[in-house]
């Protein structure tokens, strides 16, 4: 893999990462329309490495708040039920916790069966029209008045079993989380933040799964450079994403990604 695939992918990845408009549906697109071949194993480690890094940069104060609340409940599990009563970032890790479920049930269970759809560009165009109408409805919304530190358990698993459609090539994974929490009465920012945190256990774990795959069946290793460059572009365009993304949800303009994801959805239709 060459520097300026590596710098395509990484921007690539970036961007659509945070953007409710489908990373794996452009990723496919780009690789297609510019003869960019499909990373290596460890190459998407690298660039998921770079995304997370960029929700570390963008939500550090609440990451690192969130982060004392875990360290809390695992020293001290008999003070639970407590400890969620008086503390509402711990309330929001057993939210969190509860929303990673549906994505990590699908991934167990469901892995091999979806993987056969990132072969069909219909389906991921198709898919990419479905987001666009997710998108549509959810800007349509009433707007919400709860924070996110007041999402229910029950506002937890619908936004999480969003997370989990976003597994098939087309869904965007931003795109349902939020507009799931918008349907749900939570204001915009606060459902746009709880995507992003919500992303980083699930991120964490394909971290994990991806690395057992590569210690078991170690391929080629692409270029360092070229991985360490494109893992920059991914954390710097990401974090310049997250900034952007929520700018438009604050001014009620994310109908915007709607008429990208139908357009860009129709012309992957076109060309299939």
């Amino acid at each position: 893999m060459g520097i300026w695939q590596a710098v395509v992918l990484g921007i690539v990845q970036g961007l659509t990462e945070f953007l409710p408009v489908s990373s794996s549906g452009h990723l496919v697109l780009f690789g297609a329309l510019l003869n960019v071949s499909e990373p290596g194993m460890l190459f998407e480690i690298m660039l998921h490495f770079g995304t997370l890094v960029a929700i570390f940069a963008a939500f550090w104060p609440e990451v690192v708040l969130l982060a004392k609340s875990a360290v809390l409940l695992l020293r001290n599990p008999g003070k639970v039920a407590k400890l969620v009563k008086v503390d509402a970032n711990c309330r929001l890790i057993l939210v969190i916790v509860l929303a990673t479920v549906p994505i990590g049930i699908v991934g167990l269970v469901a892995e091999d069966w979806i993987a056969g759809f990132f072969d069909s560009p219909v389906f991921t165009g198709v898919m990419l029209c479905v987001t666009g109408t997710i998108l549509f409805l959810s800007d349509r919304a009433q707007k919400g008045s709860r924070e996110m530190e007041q999402i229910s358990y029950s506002d937890g698993l619908v936004i999480g079993i969003g997370q989990a459609l976003a597994v098939l090539p087309g869904i965007s994974r931003s795109g349902t989380t939020i507009a799931a929490g918008l349907l749900s009465g939570i204001k915009r920012e606060s459902a746009a933040k709880f995507s992003f945190l919500l992303s980083i256990p699930a991120v964490l774990g394909s971290q994990v799964v991806a690395a057992k795959d590569l210690l078991a069946g170690p391929g080629s290793v692409e270029s360092l450079p070229a991985m360490a460059i494109g893992t920059v572009f991914a954390a710097v365009t990401g974090y310049l994403a997250i900034r952007l993304l929520l700018s438009f949800i604050r001014k009620g303009r994310l109908v915007i990604f709607a008429y990208y994801t139908w357009f860009v959805g129709l012309i992957v239709l076109l060309l299939a």
